[in-house]
């Protein structure tokens, strides 16, 4: 539970290949690509700093992330993905697993755009100290409009606003969140303490169950609102 361990079968080289649009294009329309996303949390654990993207497939608020390269761990690619978009530099220690989706998208930034693509991703958490959240920070304005910290409780309340994948991360940080707190009691010999963090954990785990196998939705780029469809 919240985490993804790598597997590696004898010897392996990673091969660095860039790829042209055309044939970039043609590798989305056969294959899923693997994705490291972050959501980069406050030190008071109250805050979330989320992008408002302007580039397809998700042009609205999102993780702070993008691709993994073969041979990565989820984390060695969360940690490269955060220097690229914020210019922070980690270590790939920082990063804890949240969870795991499955994402598919009707649009996508390479020709043909309506072709879609497909993505498996892992989304990790980060926690800022204070002085950390002082940097500056810059997105790369040709694929962000802005960055904002956003109040997590806020977030979790607007169902229609916000990308259910998003929203269902952070119900399971709230659960992983739950589980430490719960594993931190049981060191200790208050039952009625470890009671009420395992009730908590209870609670918090069946909310970030998701509502469906496959959750799908229509994003109302005019009124910057997702709209439940029919599964």
């Amino acid at each position: 539970m919240f985490e993804t361990p790598q597997f590696v079968t004898g010897p392996f080289t990673p091969r660095r290949v860039f790829l042209p649009d055309r044939e970039y294009g043609l590798a989305l329309d056969a294959l899923v690509k693997g994705c490291s996303d972050v959501l980069v949390v406050s030190s008071n654990g109250q805050k979330v700093l989320l992008g408002r993207r302007k580039v397809e497939p998700q042009p609205d608020w999102w993780f702070i992330g993008g691709r993994s390269k073969p041979g990565d761990t989820t984390t060695a690619a969360a940690a490269r993905n955060v220097k690229r978009e914020l210019g922070l530099e980690f270590p790939e220690s920082r990063f804890e697993v949240v969870a795991n989706y499955s994402m598919v998208w009707s649009y996508r930034e390479q020709e043909p755009t309506d072709n879609g693509t497909a993505d498996l991703s892992t989304v990790h958490m980060i926690r800022l100290t204070e002085s950390e959240e002082e940097k500056d920070i810059s997105l790369d304005p040709k694929e962000y409009h802005e960055s904002l910290w956003w109040d997590i409780e806020e977030v979790l309340s607007q169902v229609d606003r916000f990308h259910p994948c998003l929203r269902n991360s952070l119900k399971s940080l709230k659960a992983k969140w739950a589980m430490e707190a719960l594993e931190s009691a049981t060191e200790g010999d208050e039952d009625t303490f470890i009671v009420e963090k395992a009730r908590l954990f209870v609670q918090v785990m069946k909310e970030a169950k998701s509502a469906a196998p496959s959750v799908k939705v229509f994003f109302n780029a005019e009124d910057c609102k997702y709209i439940p469809q029919d599964n």
